[in-house]
């Protein structure tokens, strides 16, 4: 009977012990903060993470962003000219790991937020009419063209995104994720408008040392 009291108790403290094991090596980093980019032009900011990895494996690494974009765009046509106006504003998010080759990190980068809005007019200038000593314009003045309004929007967003990262080697790295804001517009004339304007903020950023499956399929880039 002390026998089988003490395998037991063995194997009771072994499994105790493996499961302290397990449980050290399933490794977790997150960076939370504020707003990240204020500037409503654009502009850059990065969130950095460390992390030592005791063997081979892969990261798990998560990003969630808030961000804006603004457009505003405004003609004023005549004489049948046609007028465009353009605003821009984009958010993109690339992923770096120290120590890692870019071929093993997916996808890379992504657009968190995009907005572009075209706005073309051609306005005024569709009435013919006679001079007014000639004849009366209410009965020989003419429609010769159509005024035209075009308006086109283009959006793209993700909130949050999972990046992949395979064989990361043992040892330091920085996980590194780098956030661009860009804004841009262009305009027929010095009387027509467009703005763009950009915000992000506040983010996060989590890690998470993974290993995949040993069959094959654990990790597809395609």
């Amino acid at each position: 009977m002390k026998k089988i009291g003490l395998a037991i108790a063995g194997l009771a403290i072994a499994g105790l012990l493996s499961g302290s094991a397990i449980a050290a090596s399933s490794k977790f980093a997150a960076h939370v903060t504020g707003v990240l980019i204020s500037d409503p032009m654009g502009g850059v900011s990065a969130l950095n993470i460390p992390i030592k990895t005791a063997n081979k494996g892969d990261l798990l690494v998560g990003v969630s962003l808030q961000s804006s974009v603004l457009t505003e765009t405004k003609t004023k046509g005549r004489n049948g000219d046609t007028n465009l106006s353009v605003a821009q504003g984009m958010v993109q998010v690339c992923l770096t790991v120290s120590g890692v080759d870019a071929a093993n990190i997916a996808p890379g980068c992504v657009v968190f937020e995009s907005r572009r809005q075209t706005l073309e007019t051609k306005l005024s200038g569709v009435l013919t009419c006679p001079a007014l000593d000639t004849a009366d314009v209410d009965d020989f003045c003419s429609i010769t063209d159509d005024e035209e309004v075009n308006l086109l929007l283009e959006t793209m967003s993700a909130n949050h995104f999972n990046f992949v990262v395979r064989n990361v080697s043992s040892g330091n790295h920085t996980v590194s994720v780098t956030i661009t804001a860009t804004t841009s517009t262009s305009c027929t004339t010095f009387e027509d408008s467009c703005r763009a304007e950009v915000a992000v903020g506040p983010g996060s950023i989590t890690v998470e040392e993974v290993r995949a499956t040993n069959d094959g399929n654990g990790i597809i880039f395609d």
